[in-house]
C-alpha cells in the first residue's frame, strides 16, 4: 500500500513544529524582550510566550528566534541587528501568539 501511495506522488512529511508540540504556535522559539512594550508588561509578555510554547532569554544570541522591541530599546536591539535576528514589535508578537 505504501509503494502504491508513493507511486501516486504522495510523500510523507514531518508535521510542522507547532503541530508536533501540541499545537502551541511558539513551540521551541526563543524570544528576547527589550524596551517598553505599549500594552504588555514584560511579565505579561513572558507569560504569554511561555503559554504558547516559547521561551524568553535575557540576552541575544545566534539561537534567538525573535527580539521583541519596544520604546527605548538599546543594546539588545543593536545585538539583534548585528546577528541578523528578526526584530518584531508587540503587534507582531500578538499575531504570532494567535497563529495556528
Amino acid at each position: 500500500m505504501v509503494a502504491a501511495l508513493l507511486d501516486l506522488g504522495v510523500r510523507p512529511a514531518v508535521p510542522p513544529p507547532a503541530a508536533a508540540a501540541g499545537g502551541k504556535p511558539l513551540a521551541g522559539k526563543i524570544f528576547v524582550l527589550t524596551g517598553t512594550l505599549p500594552n504588555l508588561t514584560r511579565a505579561q509578555a513572558t507569560t504569554r510566550i511561555a503559554a504558547a510554547g516559547g521561551t524568553v532569554a535575557v540576552s541575544v544570541s545566534r539561537e534567538t528566534d525573535y527580539v521583541v522591541a519596544g520604546e527605548g530599546s538599546g543594546a539588545k536591539l543593536d545585538a539583534a541587528r548585528s546577528l541578523g535576528v528578526p526584530v518584531i514589535d508587540e503587534t507582531e508578537l500578538l499575531r504570532l501568539l494567535t497563529d495556528d
